[in-house]
């Protein structure tokens, strides 16, 4: 993908908000004198903010000067170091009039700096042209053009000129994330120094990389080997494979065999909660204050806002009660780990949750019927059995591989998707069948990784049968969570954050050196690294660092850029993100405005430009793309999309398509600020 910006003229009419200008002492600035005053006076245009200060020599109104900051208190103290600027001629005495008033040598670099400086109205002081004309020689002649544009962002973003700095904001946009990739991968499959050990830790990160949607694609594997386990109806050769699979990847203890299955997964089921059960006592509780009270608690059950009475609810309310299971699961698993712990002899007790267990079944509108009937039927079979030790246990595993089976089963999905809320549906049942098989919610990604992966190098062909349909059911499905899911994988396993997360609290350290950046940094100290694996873990490191560099906190405003590789079944995509958005008074993101670009290199619709404006809560969409068909394509989903935001407390002003036009075809400049000077539209991606 080319990353170098897309200047779009299109767009302009938009401002910016205005930033505050600050002057330090020994600064250059390019101004125009607006208007002079008394006492060598003058009211000085500084890019798009005007300023009051004190000329050394009198000058004419209308001119255009280079400044040096001589002093900034009381008043701003301005000095003439070249200037006025009147045509092409103007230009290359300005140049000539900064080498000789600030006594810089006129080499070539020299000159190339200062026609950049000019030119861009770059903000710099002489300290900082040395030091950059320094880092101009480090660079060969076909990346001078990128090299410039570094220094001006670097100029810009008030940045210390140094080496590291340099070279990180430079690798971030040189070429792409993507060929950096590969030549690691290349790099480290060659070298002969490498130990098996870091090597296939190196790999298995890059391998995480290629397969995004392995979360996704991992739980449809969970849900597709636990019905196989759990199907009479298969035979022992496929019952088997699944155990080792689960086994392998650490989701089933491996002490578990064919014959313990049903006492190990009672263990799991009834220890996995972490919500305590309504008391005996008040076994005739309503579910919705159940669910209310769990909601509060808990973060899984955090987006029930509907309660559950005794009038109909409206479909989407509906829609959101039955999708969200997950508190509901929580009740019975809690109820079932009290059922446990109480001995057989105490008869009024173990009944009474029986009772309390029926009760939260019978009146949940959370769970499909299907699961409801099912467990049903279980509650009143021993319901007519005298409680004792083995009815107990026998009645528990019963519970807990219904519970398994009817999440894992196909037709609890199909259910979901024939609602509203479906995506919701789906996630919750997904999280819930991980929630019984005791995996906590922050071991998620780490725990489907393993599965995948185990999955992935095993020689059982059912096994490679259960992947390939994993697979071929998420490619059939990839929508916003897919893809937000996708993206999230990518950015942890690149380990972009990594010192952030460091510093945080509780940071899980197993985790974060699982991922790619820790592992390069260890890897770059050692000694005997082969120069071709050094030069690529260092400019992937430089990458990663340029990134983060890119991001800007100014306490009231807030830039994000994100470069990352997606490969979704084969398709590959670079994308950039760049997002800007501002800070409410409490420290947290405004979610009500922003501006967020994507780029996008696409397979099929090839370089298309996402623009998207939210201001209030009211989006706007402009979409950059050559393909005249897209408009009419992209046109059937606005309902779709209109109505998602709405979920999500948004409205959709508008959609637009717009090609590119000659003046809006990529040009040299650097990664920089969403807005311009003149308050138009500057696609920097």
């Amino acid at each position: 993908m080319n990353m170098n910006p897309l200047s779009v003229s299109t767009a302009r009419g938009v401002s910016a908000e205005p930033q505050s200008l600050t002057l330090r002492e020994g600064q250059m600035i390019h101004g125009k004198v607006q208007q002079l005053f008394p006492g060598q006076m003058a009211q000085v245009q500084v890019g798009n903010q005007q300023i009051f200060a004190k000329l050394e020599v009198p000058m004419q109104a209308g001119d255009t000067y280079y400044f040096k900051v001589n002093g900034t208190e009381p008043e701003v103290q301005l000095q003439v170091i070249a200037g006025p600027m009147r045509g092409a001629e103007g230009q290359s005495g300005q140049l000539t009039q900064l080498m000789e008033s600030l006594n810089l040598p006129k080499t070539a670099e020299m000159k190339e700096l200062l026609a950049t400086i000019i030119k861009q109205k770059i903000p710099m002081t002489k300290e900082n042209i040395l030091e950059a004309v320094n880092l101009l020689k480090s660079v060969p002649d076909d990346m001078k053009a990128q090299a410039l544009a570094t220094i001006g962002k670097m100029a810009n973003a008030r940045l210390p000129f140094t080496p590291a700095i340099f070279q990180s904001l430079l690798q971030a946009q040189t070429g792409t994330i993507t060929q950096n990739l590969a030549a690691l991968q290349t790099a480290i499959q060659s070298d002969p120094n490498l130990s098996p050990a870091v090597r296939e830790q190196l790999l298995n990160a890059l391998q995480a990389l290629a397969n995004p949607a392995s979360q996704a694609v991992g739980k449809e594997l969970l849900s597709q080997t636990i019905t196989q386990l759990l199907n009479p109806q298969a035979s022992k050769g496929d019952q088997f494979a699944a155990l080792q699979l689960l086994k392998t990847a650490g989701i089933l203890p491996s002490r578990t065999s064919l014959a313990n299955l049903p006492q190990v997964l009672a263990q799991l089921v009834t220890q996995s909660s972490d919500v305590k059960a309504p008391p005996v006592q008040q076994q005739s509780v309503s579910v919705n204050q159940a669910i209310q009270s769990l909601a509060t608690s808990d973060k899984a059950a955090a987006s029930i806002q509907t309660p559950v009475t005794s009038v109909t609810p409206s479909a989407s309310s509906s829609a959101v009660m039955k999708s969200d299971h997950t508190a509901t699961l929580k009740t019975v698993q809690s109820v079932l780990g009290q059922l446990s712990q109480t001995p057989f002899s105490d008869q009024q007790t173990a009944k009474a949750l029986v009772q309390n267990l029926a009760q939260q079944i019978s009146n949940s509108q959370a769970l499909p019927e299907p699961m409801k009937v099912a467990l049903q039927t279980i509650i009143n079979q021993i319901a007519q059995q005298p409680m004792n030790e083995n009815t107990k246990s026998a009645f528990i595993e019963q519970i807990s591989q219904t519970l398994l089976q009817q999440l894992s089963r196909p037709e609890t999905t199909q259910l979901a998707n024939a609602m509203p809320q479906s995506v919701v549906a789906k996630a919750e049942t997904q999280q819930a069948l991980l929630s019984l098989v005791s995996v906590p919610a922050d071991q998620a990604n780490e725990t489907m990784r393993a599965l995948i992966q185990t999955a992935d190098k095993s020689t059982n062909a059912q096994v490679k049968q259960w992947v390939q349909a994993a697979e071929m059911q998420i490619s059939q499905a990839v929508n916003g969570p897919v893809m937000k899911e996708a993206m999230q994988s990518v950015l942890s396993t690149l380990g972009f954050n990594y010192e952030a997360m460091l510093n945080g609290k509780d940071p899980n350290l197993a985790n974060l050196a699982n991922t790619l950046k820790p592992q390069l940094l260890t890897l770059l100290q050692d000694p005997s690294l082969s120069p071709p694996l050094r030069e690529a873990a260092e400019t992937m490191v430089l990458r990663m660092n340029g990134t983060v560099i890119q991001t800007a906190d100014t306490s009231v405003q807030q830039q994000l850029i994100m470069q990352m590789p997606l490969d979704l079944f084969g398709k590959k995509i670079d994308a950039t993100l760049q997002w800007n958005g501002r800070m409410k008074e409490n420290g947290q993101i405004d979610p009500a405005f922003a501006r967020i670009l994507f780029y996008l290199e696409l397979e099929s619709l090839s370089t298309t430009l996402v623009d998207m404006h939210v201001q209030n809560k009211v989006v706007n969409l402009t979409i950059f793309n050559e393909q005249e068909s897209l408009r009419t394509t992209g046109l059937t989903f606005q309902s779709m999309l209109k109505d998602g935001l709405e979920q999500v407390g948004y409205k959709l002003s508008g959609v637009s398509f717009k090609p590119f036009t000659e003046s809006q075809q990529p040009v040299k400049k650097s990664v920089g600020s969403l807005y311009t000077e003149d308050g138009g539209v500057d696609y920097r991606i």
